[in-house]
């Protein structure tokens, strides 16, 4: 077959193109330092790099989510601590209101006091995050979750959604509590759940009302007994005479005393009740002159402190001739007392713990999944390092060679073009 010097010419032109093609793409690699520029260069590769990255996305994401949620759970925690520390003081201030030496103006001055942690805690409960995300309203992220309403009565606004985020492919964790339950449904000691904010604002008034009532109602011999009573009901309370102590229970429903009377005489306590002339008041004698108790009073209706007692009990002590000993004693409901708030703030501060508590396992957990995280991130940029990377060493070499022996091509074409019939006519 005869090659015309056109063809040949064209051949070889062609033969120099791809092998420019071939040190573009060698100089390419050698300056990106990766060995897959396309997918035409290794297509079973590209795909297993392709699937690589997004491994190493999915990975790059989790991680950014455990840091947000660290952030949060952070927040979470600084709050109740906040909260703790608001309770602990709360403690020491109605031990300091139940000391018998302060006056009205003494517990005036602790009860203001409580009344604006009222207001710190407010503050707490409609805490924001970073991103202007309130901590607890659930899944009402934009709704301020509590608000005073015009009474003065603090209302939850929320949900009881607890928000989460994804911190691998089969796991997610919980960065919020449920502002309803933390704020609003303390469990209290007779297994009833507290409001928060209606338990300060009980320590309110039981701190303003201390200096009027007693823990219990106290005499020796004889006693006279009155009643108040706006709450017709149950009223329960214990008495203890020379006999031993009964719980008495006896429905009111006005100012008449004779349940009373018949209820006490059928304790067998000891303690004899009778109605005096003024049909009113109730006469306690104890049988052997001996010292009498009432303690315990709960009133139907009552559930909470009230600003100002409707519903107690006043005795006068006396003596054997009907002369008086020392002032009169109110007993309110037990709700009125700082005692009683004195284990609603202990039940509080253990619920409180154990919010803190479950934020600090969260916080654990979290610490954990970033070690995990980082060793996978680092075992999947390994494996697209082998796929990806150049080896320079190599690609240098080959692309050294290929210019070798391209120059020696075009040496060899420039002479063989020169070549025609009249070189060889001497």
């Amino acid at each position: 077959m005869q090659i015309s010097s056109k063809l040949f010419n064209q051949q070889q032109l062609k033969q120099f193109s791809s092998t420019t093609e071939e040190l573009q793409d060698l100089q390419n690699k050698i300056a990106t330092g990766e060995n897959i520029l396309r997918a035409s260069d290794d297509p079973v590769g590209s795909v297993e790099l392709s699937g690589l990255n997004v491994v190493k996305k999915q990975i790059e994401q989790y991680e950014r989510n455990v840091n947000s949620a660290n952030d949060r759970l952070s927040l979470l925690d600084k709050n109740l601590e906040n909260l703790s520390n608001v309770f602990v003081r709360v403690q020491e201030l109605i031990i300091q209101a139940s000391s018998d030496v302060l006056g009205a103006s003494d517990r005036e001055a602790i009860a203001i006091e409580v009344d604006q942690m009222k207001e710190e805690i407010l503050s707490l409960a409609n805490a924001q995050d970073s991103n202007g995300s309130f901590l607890f309203s659930g899944y009402k992220t934009n709704t301020m979750p509590f608000e005073k309403d015009l009474t003065g009565k603090i209302n939850y606004k929320g949900d009881r959604g607890i928000s989460s985020l994804s911190i691998s492919e089969s796991r997610v964790i919980e960065t919020t509590l449920d502002g309803g339950t933390l704020f609003q449904a303390v469990k209290g000691p007779s297994g009833d759940n507290v409001s928060i904010f209606q338990m300060l604002e009980d320590i309110s008034y039981s701190i303003r009302t201390a200096s009027g009532g007693v823990d219990s109602v106290k005499s020796t011999g004889v006693a006279e007994l009155t009643f108040e009573n706006e709450n017709p009901g149950t009223w329960t309370f214990d008495l203890t005479g020379n006999l031993g102590t009964a719980t008495i229970t006896a429905e009111i429903t006005g100012e008449d005393p004779a349940e009373f009377v018949r209820q006490i005489n059928l304790g067998n306590t000891g303690v004899v009740a009778t109605i005096m002339d003024d049909g009113k008041t109730i006469k306690l004698t104890d049988s052997v002159n001996g010292p009498m108790e009432i303690k315990n009073l709960s009133v139907y209706g009552i559930e909470t402190a009230q600003k100002d007692p409707t519903s107690f009990f006043k005795v006068q002590p006396t003596d054997g001739i009907g002369n008086n000993i020392g002032g009169f004693q109110k007993l309110y409901d037990n709700d009125q007392l700082p005692s009683k708030q004195l284990d609603n703030v202990a039940s509080t501060q253990v619920h409180i713990a154990n919010n803190r508590g479950e934020i600090g396992a969260r916080t654990n957990s979290l610490d954990r999944q970033v070690e995990l995280l980082a060793n996978r991130r680092l075992g999947v940029e390994k494996d697209v390092s082998d796929l990806k990377d150049a080896d320079l060493a190599s690609l240098v070499t080959n692309l050294q060679s290929m210019l070798t022996s391209m120059q020696a091509s075009q040496q060899s074409f420039v002479k063989i073009s020169q070549l025609n019939l009249f070189d060889y006519l001497r």
